[in-house]
């Protein structure tokens, strides 16, 4: 599973902080993210999502650095030992929650040196907020599976795809990392390959 195409709507243009700030190439209307191509279509209101964008598994440490130099960080840096990952956080002007993840053994590239946003591999987790169960089961029968979570715990979390590549399935008012600001549904389109 990969992200071909992601759609979200944010109050404001954001290409300038995607471009400029954190230096990823844009295409038009589009950034471009590795395998993966994000538009924001500007809509009154106050959407805002969470993200994760791949780093690849060697390229933390270097990836942090880069980060650090451009954005506010939220936080730490968060380990998820069930995962073999280190993720970090901070927002986008349009107040989504966008982390940087790397799972150590995935889409390693043996770089050494300064980080490169030409290094980010795509998105890694778009988070969807809504009815679980009913999505779980549309997902499902688009051959894809539940990997880690569950849709039977009211505040729960679900994971479906695959381990790098993930929709998580969020209940409305569940706190996003790391700042517990409660999710909310907003229009998001996404195209897998």
């Amino acid at each position: 599973m990969r992200f071909a195409e992601v759609t979200l709507s944010a109050p404001l243009d954001v290409r300038d902080f995607y471009g400029g700030e954190l230096g990823l190439p844009l295409d038009g209307g589009t950034i471009v993210i590795g395998e993966t191509r994000l538009r924001f279509d500007v809509e009154e209101g106050g959407a805002f999502y969470h993200f994760a964008l791949l780093v690849p598994g060697d390229r933390f440490a270097a990836a942090l650095e880069w980060a650090q130099a451009r954005t506010k960080l939220l936080g730490d840096v968060f380990e998820f030992e069930n995962w073999d990952a280190e993720a970090l956080y901070f927002h986008d002007p349009a107040g989504s929650i966008v982390e940087l993840i790397a799972h150590h053994g995935l889409e390693e590239n043996s770089r050494s040196g300064p980080f490169a946003a030409a290094e980010l591999v795509g998105f890694s987790e778009l988070g969807i907020v809504g009815d679980r169960k009913s999505r779980l089961r549309d997902l499902e029968a688009e051959g894809l599976e539940l990997w880690s979570g569950t849709v039977d715990e009211p505040d729960r979390l679900a994971f479906v795809g695959e381990k790098g590549r993930t929709l998580i399935l969020a209940p409305p008012g569940r706190g996003w990392l790391p700042t517990d600001r409660p999710a909310e549904p907003h229009p998001v389109q996404y195209l897998l390959a």
